[in-house]
């Protein structure tokens, strides 16, 4: 048993510095897109500031990340970081494919996963929507030929 309590305390400093690292990352980035820090007052700045929006986000290292703080503009920002309405990366996305090429149900890929994570939940609907993107890819490999 304190073995499991490490490794749980282990997972939730691991979130929280993924957490903090996007969150600093998503700033930064911010911040050059409009050639402005906080507060700076320059003739080059192409936007302002507009305060925060929370996100959730599926990674393949620590499950779900809840509650992250993305950077708004007053004008649309498009950011390399994080596409928009991306939920899940593309890593994880990937895991679940091969989840599934290795055998797996689009029934039983969910439940892997949420015995793997155990705070993240994806549905088998989920799953058929990463595997339409594998079909998609093999169309255009197959016209390619």
């Amino acid at each position: 048993m304190p073995g499991e309590v490490f490794w749980q305390d282990v997972k939730g400093k691991v979130k929280q510095m993924i957490k903090e690292l996007l969150e600093y990352s998503l700033n930064k980035e911010l911040a050059s897109i409009l050639k402005a820090d906080y507060y700076q007052h320059t003739f080059l700045r192409k936007s302002y500031r507009n305060g925060y929006y929370k996100r959730t986000l599926i990674a393949h290292l620590a499950g779900r990340i809840d509650n992250f703080l993305v950077p708004r503009s007053r004008k649309r920002v498009e950011f390399m970081l994080l596409k928009k309405y991306q939920r899940r990366l593309d890593e994880f996305n990937y895991a679940v494919l091969e989840c599934f090429l290795n055998g797996s149900s689009t029934r039983k890929t969910p439940r892997f996963f949420y015995n793997f994570f155990r705070d993240s939940t994806i549905s088998h609907q989920t799953v058929c929507n990463i595997l339409k993107r594998l079909d998609n890819l093999v169309n255009q490999f197959l016209k390619k030929q």
